[in-house]
């Protein structure tokens, strides 16, 4: 694993089935509220809360990314969960993996931070290891609609309760795009429009392969 040098590096995984503009934007926001200078996108190849179901085969997600990325400079992508699905390919993709090969490649003064959405803080205690996983990189929270600020704390799991008052300083107050990749998906098999919603390269890409139905 090799990363440019950087002070505070901002860790955002995800299918990206497809990637969206709301992938784009808000971990930018992110990264300015956090004052990181890199955002790496880690596409995932079994999410481990999401097994069993049918996504999009990894090189065409990864072409879709790096596409989206195109004009992002102070964006890269970390293909560490696809490779590791080569050779291990029934291993769901665990996050504290990633991180802990972070870790190992990065000078001990890199900061990092994880980028999670709202509805995966509610399950968040039963990610895989996820006390190292804190250990490895601090959590931001992006509140995803419908949920606010106030409810996300209130629905904290009782494993976290005890540190509310640390978690609502986890939230990062992002404008709330309710833009989702299933709604893209769905759009794209009922024949409705995407344009806005994801950018023309991947557009493009997604109509010269077929994919999520495409004719």
């Amino acid at each position: 694993m090799r990363l440019p040098s950087c002070q505070r590096l901002l860790v955002y995984g995800g299918t990206f089935d497809p990637p969206h503009v709301a992938h784009l934007i808000l971990p930018r926001l992110a990264a300015e509220a956090l004052h990181a200078d890199l955002i790496a996108y880690i596409p995932a190849a079994q999410p481990p809360h999401k097994l069993g179901q049918p996504h999009t085969p990894g090189p065409h997600r990864l072409a879709m990314l790096r596409l989206a990325l195109a004009g992002c400079p102070d964006c890269l992508i970390l293909t560490d969960e696809l490779e590791r699905a080569k050779t291990h390919p029934s291993r769901p993709s665990y996050t504290v993996d990633t991180l802990e090969g972070l870790r190992a490649a990065l000078p001990a003064s890199t900061a990092i931070h994880l980028l999670i959405g709202s509805d995966q803080l509610r399950i968040f205690p039963t990610w895989h290891r996820v006390q190292r996983l804190v250990e490895l990189a601090d959590p931001a929270v992006m509140v995803r609609p419908p949920d606010s600020p106030e409810i996300v704390i209130a629905g904290l799991a009782p494993e976290l309760a005890a540190q509310r008052e640390l978690w609502r300083t986890r939230l990062l107050p992002l404008p709330q795009l309710d833009i989702s990749a299933s709604a893209i998906r769905r759009r794209i098999l009922h024949q409705l429009p995407i344009t806005g919603l994801v950018d023309p390269g991947v557009a493009d890409y997604i109509r010269r392969h077929g994919l999520y139905g495409q004719r």
